[in-house]
């Protein structure tokens, strides 16, 4: 017995250093066996499709052109070198996938909030002083290639302001505007001037542009 349990762990150990001889990203992840959706189940990645895309680790090294998915049920990066599969759970701090329609960037370092960590990582739509991260719950199904994306189904916006992280809502004026009431008349102004119905995301990024704009103006005052 003990000499097939040795047999065994040789073997695994052999097929862990082939595995990682295959690994030419530096990312040095976990070698990965994807399994066969049950039926009804819903797919873990954000995007089902691989695409070629960056990843940035916490010893500040960007690894470029590597295949990714996203698997936002477990909030983990999964990427291919070759024929395998890896998992990275520990140590990346941003990556971006570039899909042909969108590109999105994901962080992490965030003050924790809700159920999420300060390891949890946040698509980042809008990056000045103040930031606009949104948290995905599910699968994208339709990508938004129109001026004004909508919100995904599901997904949390968070407003990251003075340090702390703020949920906020499209259909609910107050969850942000309350948040930057020192340029609340000025802002009041924007909205009308630029007919913004707050029927998709970037019509906040914009209000925050002009927030951070007053601000940077003032002398962040």
């Amino acid at each position: 017995m003990k000499y097939l349990l040795r047999i065994f762990s040789v073997a695994f150990c052999i097929m862990t250093i082939h595995a990682n001889a295959q690994d030419s990203t530096g990312l040095a992840g976990t070698p990965y066996q994807e399994t066969q959706l049950a039926a009804g189940d819903k797919s873990p990645y954000l995007l089902k499709e691989w695409y070629s895309g960056t990843v940035r680790t916490n010893d500040d090294r960007v690894h470029d052109g590597v295949q990714l998915r996203y698997d936002y049920l477990k909030d983990e990066v999964e990427y291919k070198a070759g024929s395998n599969l890896y998992r990275v759970s520990n140590g990346v701090t941003e990556f971006t996938i570039p899909s042909g329609v969108e590109l999105y960037t994901f962080k992490n370092g965030y003050p924790a909030v809700e159920n999420q960590t300060d390891k949890s990582f946040y698509r980042l739509l809008y990056d000045g002083n103040t930031k606009l991260l949104k948290k995905y719950t599910n699968a994208i199904k339709v990508e938004k290639a129109s001026a004004t994306r909508e919100m995904d189904a599901g997904a949390k916006l968070y407003l990251l302001k003075d340090g702390k992280m703020n949920p906020v809502q499209l259909n609910n004026r107050n969850s942000f505007l309350k948040l930057l009431t020192d340029e609340r008349n000025k802002l009041n102004y924007v909205i009308k001037e630029q007919q913004l119905d707050f029927a998709g995301e970037d019509d906040l990024i914009r209000l925050l542009e002009e927030y951070d704009s007053y601000k940077a103006g003032r002398g962040g005052n």
